[in-house]
């Protein structure tokens, strides 16, 4: 009896212990779900009771400078399913793969993963949309997103770029300022039951989205018509892979238009290609050819080793180094006064003013220019172009880089360049946003004129002006002449060496007595004929510019006379300085009315250039050197003309012309000359003729 009582005991006490383990169990258990897994649990929970939309904001406007509205946001619907909701998956992937652009497959595997909601496809058209509210699908809902619009279609695409399907900027100025552009998402929603119903009065959250800011461009929305439909114009009728144009007003560097040819249609962008894509005016480079010779005078003028009035002699080729250098005319231009050489775009006498400015000081101005280096507009994708590193340039690369080739430039560079002689001196960063302000018309940041670098002086650029205004007046410019306006530019032609294809450009003033725009026009790899700047950019030039001035209302211009070489009555005898100390030297020139240059430093005047005794105009650069710097004379000499088969009197006249001495013997005509025709002399010194 005892015994079976205690086994009972036993069995009760081990049954009460496993009914304390269970009940800890199972308390442990609670406290980890309750406890530990709680967020994690009410957050599963939450997800099955609410479905959660972003809600994306409406992206900001890209005006023009004027207000007129570039790229746009407007609805467009979004097709949602909530799979909780729906009734048939099978059925309803069938209907909508016909109209969507996923397969049934896709479709129903997409409708049939364990959430409360999921977008199908983003922002199509009204038509569709239509089509699939009509039918009443359960579980199918639309949503309202907004969608990017050009309005203008093609126009400005380059600079505008485009937005993708998530509102984010993919190109241009929607993925530069896509910070301001895109606004802050919002969301949005609503509690439902376990059959997915909707609970009334259930939990609600709305957090609406803020819009993006407005942005507004420097851009003219006409001005860049006009230069969209001059070069398109221009396309048809030469052969050439491309082309662009650009408008700056030099006053602030503000970009008023830069069309390129190809465009793209940004409402349809993935219909073309990435390379299309592409803003060539910022991006591409090309050789500039004798466009570039605007910087080689500018900066000729700015060290004094060259005016208008210096004279120069161009017998058709000149040889540097083991390279020889032609003219475009054959047999060259002869004899030419500074003024002359820039309007007949003589590259001989370049290559020699070239060799006047000396690598470091011509270095120092084509990256003074910016040339090598970005400019910084706002805009992806800008190059930086080509130039010789300074440690390897020769004698070779400064001759054919004083008239642009040898380096690769950008259509941007070459333009900014010549605002800035145009300005006044002034290099300025190229702008293309003025301001970004709020829907309401509240401005959240303004961007002004930014001055890079002060490259020459007010008094050179005037000079540069009058270069550039005598090269279209009477030089290769003429094309681009517009009647009632005086015009100043340069032509550019740039052979490729790998093919028979040029590169033409041409870059222009308007008007040169009131700097207002300055347009720069670029071909692209021209293969017919004619090929050359003059004939091929000039004339887009004049269209464009023609236009520009009715559309702005531009007064005439006031003409002014072009420089002229003072005539051979008008010239002097230069002094012998030698000895004096650079503050007399200088005084007694500049009294005559001679432009002085010192090379180096020192006590006294060691040589000069030409030499003394010789005839030259009034205004004629005289340079001065000290002992140390006497090696740099060479770089001064001047071309010797062949002097074989001209008259004692022909001969004569050449010889002064160029500021030689001449002795002559035997009479007839020249036979023999020493030093030799393509040597470089120094002005003043002898040169024998042999007549007989």
């Amino acid at each position: 009896m005892n015994q079976g009582v205690l086994t009972i005991k036993k069995r009760i006490i081990i049954l009460f212990v496993f009914f304390i383990i269970l009940l800890l169990a199972i308390f442990a258990r609670l406290f980890y779900i309750q406890i530990g897994q709680a967020d994690v649990l009410g957050q599963r929970a939450s997800d099955q009771r609410l479905r959660m939309l972003q809600l994306e904001p409406k992206r900001g406007v890209i005006f023009d400078r004027l207000g007129r509205e570039l790229a746009i946001s407007s609805g467009s619907e979004t097709v949602v399913a909530l799979p909780p909701e729906i009734e048939n998956p099978e059925k309803t992937a069938r209907e909508l793969a016909g109209i969507l652009n996923f397969s049934y497959s896709e479709i129903l595997r997409r409708i049939t993963q364990p959430r409360a909601a999921i977008y199908l496809e983003r922002k199509i058209d009204d038509t569709r949309a239509e089509t699939i509210r009509s039918w009443d699908l359960s579980g199918i809902i639309f949503i309202e997103e907004s969608k990017r619009f050009y309005p203008q279609g093609e126009l400005a695409s380059h600079i505008i770029g485009f937005a993708g399907i998530d509102n984010h900027g993919l190109e241009g100025i929607e993925l530069i300022m896509d910070y301001y552009l895109q606004g802050q998402p919002g969301r949005m929603s609503t509690e439902r039951d376990g059959l997915g119903q909707e609970i009334p009065q259930g939990i609600e959250l709305f957090q609406p989205p803020q819009d993006g800011y407005d942005v507004y461009l420097t851009i003219d929305q006409v001005l860049q018509y006009l230069a969209e439909r001059e070069l398109e114009k221009a396309m048809q009728q030469h052969e050439a892979r491309g082309g662009s144009v650009i408008v700056v007003d030099p006053r602030g560097g503000d970009i008023l238009a830069m069309a390129n040819y190809p465009g793209f249609d940004p409402n349809n962008f993935q219909s073309y290609t990435s390379s299309a894509w592409r803003n060539t005016a910022i991006g591409n480079s090309y050789e500039p050819g004798s466009t570039f010779k605007i910087i080689t005078a500018a900066a000729a003028l700015e060290e004094g080793v060259v005016n208008p009035e210096d004279l120069f002699f161009d017998p058709g080729q000149i040889k540097v180094g083991p390279e020889t250098i032609s003219c475009w005319r054959e047999g060259g231009h002869g004899t030419l006064n500074f003024l002359e050489i820039f309007t007949e775009s003589c590259n001989p006498g370049f290559v020699q003013v070239g060799n006047r400015l000396g690598v470091e000081n011509f270095y120092k101005y084509v990256q003074g220019f910016n040339f090598g280096s970005r400019l910084g507009i706002d805009l992806p994708g800008e190059s930086s172009g080509r130039i010789y590193p300074f440690d390897q340039l020769g004698p070779v690369e400064i001759a054919t880089m004083s008239f642009g080739h040898g380096i690769a430039v950008t259509p941007l560079q070459m333009v900014m360049a010549t605002a800035a002689v145009a300005n006044g001196g002034f290099l300025m960063e190229p702008r293309l946003i003025q301001e970004v302000r709020d829907s309401q018309g509240n401005l959240i940041e303004g961007f002004g004129p930014r001055v890079l670098n002060q490259v020459i002086s007010k008094e050179t650029a005037e000079m540069t002006m009058a270069l550039l205004a005598a090269a279209v007046d009477a030089g290769t410019g003429a094309e681009a002449q517009i009647a009632g306006y005086q015009i100043g530019g340069k032509t550019g032609t740039a052979r490729h060496y790998d093919r028979e294809a040029y590169d033409s450009s041409f870059v222009g003033v308007l008007p040169v007595d009131d700097p207002q725009l300055i347009i720069g026009v670029v071909l692209y790899e021209v293969t017919s004929e004619p090929f050359y700047g003059s004939q091929v950019a000039a004339p887009i030039f004049r269209e464009v510019g023609r236009e520009a001035i009715r559309y702005l209302e531009m007064r005439p211009t006031v003409r002014e006379e072009i420089p002229q070489v003072e005539a051979e009555t008008g010239k002097q005898r230069i002094p012998d300085v030698v000895g004096l100390s650079p503050e007399q030297g200088m005084e007694r020139l500049r009294t005559m009315g001679f432009n002085v240059n010192l090379e180096g430093q020192g006590e006294r005047i060691a040589e000069q250039l030409p030499r003394p005794g010789t005839e030259v105009a009034p205004g004629t650069t005289i340079i001065l050197f000290f002992a140390d710097d006497a090696p740099r004379m060479k770089d001064y000499f001047t071309l010797v003309p062949d002097f074989r088969g001209l008259s004692r009197e022909e001969a004569e006249n050449l010889a002064f012309s160029l500021g030689f001495q001449v002795n002559i013997t035997g009479s007839g005509r020249v036979h023999n000359q020493e030093p030799k025709a393509g040597d470089f002399w120094p002005q003043g010194e002898e040169i024998i003729l042999n007549l007989r």
